[in-house]
């Protein structure tokens, strides 16, 4: 079974695809530092590194080389969806959602469906990207693949939690195919505790805390050499909270950031958050500092740490500064929540070969 991978990024669903039976004959990634890391993890899958416009029919057919393609994968980039809202194209005279440029990868997307014209898509995409404008940019997303022959899509957004992944984290997956076929979701394998059912959700310590003591041992298992206050400031926050401001010693609690505008140090959320070892993570942010507090360390997590809990595993090497790896861990799709949904769609085309032999 032959796959397509766009927007491949440091390999999140590269992995998954691959684990999940397909033969990947392509990827395409934009940015070189990651794509330096898929080489490394899949030195054998012919990547395009190039902007996704310049992926043209021409380029994709020197590597299908007249090959079949069964699934075309990949999670456009998110950035300027969540203000998209923020304009109401349907009632802006002129106004075509293919041309603005916050939309412009969902449709190269889209254009690399029409061209190769595989038996399945595979589409991912931040939770908020089904309620845009109300709802109505991914009916017309869904439109344009009805136009070119996927009758049958289900779209939801999946909690990477339900899946064995020690997160709780939100995607949108859009499955689409052109043979007729009405795609059932995998069942959940994992379970909230409040649901009586088991097995319960994977934990944080089920993840990491068995990398304690083996800093610098493993690749990208480096930790952050935090300024002597933060660390301080670390350990003032309880193991599944928030930092509490009020717990701070004046001395603590006065900023080191140059462009306070109070003086005191303030509590990002994202920054000052401790995991606790017997939960599910919170999502894993990209970003330098993003990365929550190790639930008994004073420090954020390495990046090593969350891509245990995004569920790559420890071959998996990530290339890059310090942010640069984060922000590859950060992105990427967790292969164990993907990887389900596209045993799924192999499923679902062994089943085809089989029925028509």
């Amino acid at each position: 079974m032959n796959a397509i991978d766009l927007f491949s990024g440091a390999g999140g669903l590269t992995r998954a695809t691959c684990d999940s039976g397909f033969n990947i004959v392509l990827s395409n990634e934009v940015n070189p530092v990651f794509a330096k890391t898929h080489n490394y993890n899949f030195p054998s899958i012919p990547m395009v590194t190039d902007d996704i416009n310049n992926l043209t029919t021409e380029v994709i057919n020197e590597y299908v080389k007249g090959q079949e393609i069964d699934l075309v994968e990949g999670g456009p980039p998110c950035q300027g969806f969540s203000i998209f809202g923020k304009r109401r194209f349907v009632n802006t005279q002129g106004y075509d959602p293919k041309q603005d440029p916050r939309n412009f990868l969902v449709y190269q997307y889209i254009r690399i469906v029409k061209e190769t014209k595989p038996k399945f898509f595979f589409m991912e995409n931040v939770k908020g990207f089904t309620n845009l404008d109300n709802g109505l940019f991914i009916e017309k997303v869904k439109r344009e693949f009805e136009k070119l022959g996927y009758k049958n899509i289900w779209c939801a957004v999946v909690c990477a939690a339900d899946y064995g992944v020690p997160q709780e984290r939100y995607r949108m997956f859009m499955i689409g195919n052109r043979l007729g076929i009405d795609f059932i979701p995998p069942e959940p394998t994992h379970f909230s505790v409040a649901s009586g059912r088991k097995p319960i959700y994977k934990t944080v310590g089920d993840a990491i805390m068995d990398l304690v003591g083996k800093e610098n041992e493993i690749p990208n298992h480096v930790p952050l050499q935090h300024k002597p206050i933060v660390a301080a400031r670390y350990s003032y926050i309880k193991e599944g909270c928030k930092l509490n401001l009020d717990d701070l010693p004046p001395e603590l609690a006065v900023a080191t950031r140059k462009d306070s505008k109070t003086g005191k140090v303030s509590n990002y959320s994202h920054v000052y958050k401790r995991l606790d070892r017997n939960k599910p993570s919170t999502t894993m942010v990209p970003g330098h500092n993003a990365f929550p507090v190790h639930p008994t360390l004073n420090r954020t997590l390495t990046a090593r740490e969350a891509a245990r809990i995004q569920t790559f595993p420890d071959t998996h090497e990530f290339f890059g500064t310090r942010q640069e790896q984060c922000i590859q861990v950060g992105n990427a799709v967790p292969p164990k929540m993907a990887e389900p949904f596209l045993r799924k769609i192999h499923q679902y085309l062994e089943e085809g070969v089989n029925n028509e032999s």
